[in-house]
Parts: C-alpha cells; structure tokens; sequence
C-alpha cells in the first residue's frame, strides 16, 4: 500500500568551523492519554546519510520534557520517542530558537501545539493533514484480512484527497523554509508534481541559496528534465568567445543540440537537423548546439563541413566534462532536448524521423 509519508533527505550538512556554537531550545508535554509508554526522547541530527544521536530528553512522570541543541543554521534533527524506537518525529530547528511543542498519544505522538517556530508550525498542518492516512497505515498491519479490505477501500478514497490537500497546503506555505522538506512526502511521484517542487524551489532560492534542502531540490529539478519541467539556463563561449545564453531564446521553440567533431552518429544526424533547421526556421525555430569538443579547430571546422548555419554554437572544449552535458546528465551523444518557447521541455532524445514527425506537430507541414 502507498503512503503519504516523509521520505525525508539525507543530504551532507556543512558546517562552518568559524561559526561560534549557538543553541535553540525545544521544550514541552507529552500528553498521555493512559499509561506512560515514552520515558526520553532521543534527538538524532540528520548528518550525511547517517543519524548522529546530539541529546537524550528524559519525559518525567507529568509528561514534561527538554532539550537544548547546538544550531549553527537551519537543522533538521529527528526526534526518537523512546523506547520503541519506532515512533519518530522531526524537529526543524534554527539558531537561538525556543520552541515548545506538545505531543498528544494515542496510537502515535502527534503534534497537537506548536509556539516560537513558523516552520514547526507548518510541519503541524502537514501532520494534521495526513493523520487520517497515517492512522490506517498503522492501522493496517496489525488488522485482520476482513478489516485490512475495508481500509484498502478507505484508503483508495482517502488517499487522492489528502494529497490534494497537502498539496495546495504547501503552495501556501512555500515560502516558509520547511516547505523544502515537506515537498519531499512526493518523492515518489516526481514527475507528476514538477511544478510544485519548481514553486518551492523558487520561493526559496533566492532567500536560502545554500540551504541544502532548497538546493537538493534545485539540482534534482535541473537533471530530471520531465516534460513539462523548465530547462536550466546554458551560458557559454561561442566560438569568437561571445557568452550566450540559453534563456536568451525565449520565444522560440529550441531544440538543444549535444554533439561534437569527432562523434560520427552526431555528424550522419546533421544533415537531417540543418533540413529541420531550414524548414522551421521562420516560423519560430532555433537551434542550440553544444558541443562537446575539446579542439576548438576540430570543432569550427565542423561547423563549417557540415553547413551548420545557426549561430548559437557554444562549448567549454571540456569534453565529457562539459559543464552543460553534467547539468543535463548527458552520458552519449548525439543527446537532445527539445523546449517550448517558454523554455519547458517538450521531448527528449529525439533524432530523425521522430524529431521530424515532433516539428510537424508543432508548425505543421
């Protein structure tokens, strides 16, 4: 059975050693509604692929916990609720923060109050939304086969609503830090969800260049190139050295040409891309060739050969090092991604006869 849950990003954590130690401050009640069945809490930070235990918060006897952490930027850190292990919960915490969350048991912790973190409050909406899906998840394993067919049928009606709303929940909190991780409860279904993560990455980018949330999912967004996603901006040399800009043929439908001198499949394919070229080109049609060369004689002098006549041709003559090739996790050549005029993706990896068929649909005959 699928399920809404966190899938949450392991991701390398830099910390800078000039900084001074700073603490944030998470305190509060667990609410048990029978007998006591937590007694700490251990708080885990998120380091590298690893959880590294920082502090252990003992719960007395009135549910009352607290926990003081070293927070040298935003830092997620998850929250054991000892001793079954099993029960997790996620603390996002920044600098000098003092933050009182409550926990009310019952078949889990949920987090029913939150005070002094905007992001802790968000991370709340999220669990209220998905509690419902949550508790038959649990549910389910410990059911009977009568009970387990019924929650299927719960679940199958459930489950469309609740992604929904956690969706349309997280484009009006997108601009809160913790929307960079909620987002990832759609890990599973990338694809279908590009935009939302394109809106979270550009509310947040400018304000959180490197948070490395915010910039996992930049990076993800960049080398996934679905259809419909937006194609990242090419700024290279051209052959005189003039910069030019990918971005700067908005506009245009572009085919993105990967190629070079020395491969022949690229050079059997040019003339069929110079015919495309020459049949579209007035009604909105442009190339983008990079080229994969590392001889800038070799590379003009195909250009030439092969009557190449657009004049966007760029290179960083790095070979497969080609900063352009490694952000379009490009791997063989000839490679193409073809965008819209709005610079989203229409189609990738189209030559010949497909990439002919692709332009009459676009410009007719």
């Amino acid at each position: 059975m699928n399920k809404v849950s966190l899938s949450f990003l392991f991701v390398a954590i830099t910390l800078f050693s000039t900084l001074f130690a700073q603490k944030a401050t998470v305190s509060g009640k667990v609410d048990h509604k029978t007998q006591l069945r937590y007694s700490s809490i251990v708080v885990n930070q998120v380091k590298g692929n690893t959880l590294v235990p920082v502090d252990t918060a003992t719960i007395d006897e009135k549910g009352n916990y607290k926990s003081i952490l070293e927070v040298q930027q935003p830092t997620l850190f998850v929250a054991k609720f000892m001793p079954s292990q099993n029960e997790i919960t996620y603390w996002f915490l920044l600098p000098k923060e003092k933050v009182t969350l409550n926990y009310q048991v019952d078949l889990y912790p949920i987090l029913v109050g939150v005070k002094g973190s905007k992001n802790m409050e968000v991370f709340r909406g999220f669990t209220d939304k998905n509690k419902d899906v949550e508790l038959l998840n649990r549910e389910y394993p410990v059911a009977d086969d009568v009970r387990k067919k019924e929650i299927e049928k719960e679940f199958i009606n459930l489950y469309p609503k609740v992604q929904n709303d956690i969706k349309e929940y997280i484009l009006e909190n997108k601009n809160v830090l913790m929307s960079a991780f909620i987002v990832t409860c759609f890990d599973q279904e990338f694809a279908k969800y590009v935009s939302l993560y394109e809106s979270v990455r550009d509310a947040l980018i400018k304000e959180y260049p490197n948070d490395p949330y915010v910039k996992n999912i930049d990076e993800r967004l960049k080398k996934s190139l679905f259809e419909g996603s937006l194609a990242p901006d090419i700024v290279m040399d051209s052959p005189d050295g003039k910069k030019l800009k990918l971005s700067d043929l908005r506009g245009k439908v572009v085919l993105i040409d990967f190629w070079a001198s020395w491969c022949g499949p690229c050079r059997r394919e040019n003339p069929n891309v110079v015919k495309l070229y020459e049949k579209y080109k007035d009604k909105g049609f442009e190339i983008f060739s990079v080229s994969l060369d590392k001889d800038k004689t070799a590379w003009i002098k195909a250009i030439k050969d092969d009557n190449l006549k657009w004049t966007n041709h760029v290179s960083d003559l790095k070979y497969w090092s080609s900063e352009a090739a490694k952000l379009y996790g490009v791997s063989s050549i000839p490679s193409t991604v073809l965008i819209d005029k709005e610079g989203r993706v229409i189609a990738k990896n189209l030559r010949g006869r497909d990439l002919e068929l692709k332009m009459k649909e676009i410009f007719g005959e």
